[in-house]
């Protein structure tokens, strides 16, 4: 049997700390049908002079500005002519032999347009950390409020069909652009096939986008959940609204705790806009306090009441 082809994109921006080592992990699979581009986002670092160094092993690279890594991957996703399309960071590995054993299990009679494995924590030296194990969600309702269903991006491997009918990524979202894709195709009806053995190894280091930016990563999530609402029965749909209040209030305070003297402001805005949220005694709290003055005890809160 031919091997199909497998496009890998690896969006990039002043990586190069690990880019080497990615491009490797890709390279050295062994997969003779690969089609393989990094799209880089104009990176003051070393990363273009690792990328001349490998171009004559890539399918395409390049290097200017973009807005953020799902609009480096739709750049990517233009010129690919593979039968599955794979995303993996710039910090990140493949496991050996994953895009060999993916393409057989991709190309078998009804085999799935869609898989995803487990992956291996590793530090920035590569060394194990630990196994996360990915899941099929039971449902989209709890994939969308996080009650079921794990989906690593740099884990998955799609048929090329499923971007032809419902691409490309969003590339407005910085963070939850896989997710927002892992949405959109449960909603159209579609499942994964998780293989029980990892794939990739994602690496822990200080400088990771998800260390670095986490309050905009979960509004994005936020966002990317409310969007698919519509797809639920009414009683899930007000369900996942409340979910979605709730932690969108946590990250208000979050944010706020960060603001100093100009929280009050800051979370008295937002209240505006919903203002059930001053039902919330640390809502009211901040406004009345600040972020300065820690919560009293639920005891002394009902005895000032």
């Amino acid at each position: 049997m031919n091997q199909p082809r497998v496009t890998v994109i690896t969006p990039n921006y002043n990586n190069g700390q690990f880019l080497e080592r990615t491009i490797c992990s890709v390279l050295d699979q062994g997969y003779e049908n690969l089609e393989y581009f990094v799209i880089d986002g104009g990176s003051s670092d070393e990363s273009v002079d690792i990328l001349r160094l490998y171009e004559n092993e890539l399918a395409g690279w390049v290097s200017e500005p973009d807005d953020g890594p799902a609009d480096a991957i739709n750049k990517a996703l233009q010129r690919a002519t593979g039968d599955i399309i794979a995303f993996v960071d710039s910090d990140d590995l493949y496991m050996p032999g994953t895009l060999g054993d993916v393409a057989q299990r991709m190309t078998q009679p009804d085999a799935p347009c869609w898989v995803v494995g487990h992956y291996q924590w590793t530090d920035p030296d590569d060394q194990f950390i630990g196994l996360h194990t990915a899941a099929a969600p039971r449902s989209l309702g709890e994939y969308l409020m996080h009650d079921s269903g794990d989906l690593p991006t740099s884990a998955c491997f799609w048929s090329k069909s499923l971007f032809d009918a419902h691409g490309p990524l969003d590339g407005q979202m910085r963070w939850a652009y896989g997710y927002e894709f892992a949405s959109r195709l449960i909603s159209k009806g579609y499942s994964p096939t998780v293989l029980p053995q990892p794939l990739t190894a994602k690496r822990k280091h200080d400088n990771s986008r998800g260390a670095t930016e986490t309050l905009g990563h979960g509004m994005e999530y936020l966002t990317a959940a409310r969007r698919y609402a519509g797809h639920l029965p009414l009683t899930q749909r007000y369900a996942l609204w409340s979910n979605c209040d709730k932690r969108r209030r946590i990250y208000a305070l979050a944010q706020a705790e960060t603001l100093g003297s100009s929280s009050r402001r800051f979370l008295l805005q937002k209240v505006l806009l919903r203002p059930w949220w001053i039902a919330n005694d640390t809502v009211r709290h901040t406004l009345l306090r600040g972020v300065d003055h820690p919560l009293p005890a639920p005891d002394a809160i009902r005895h000032a009441a």
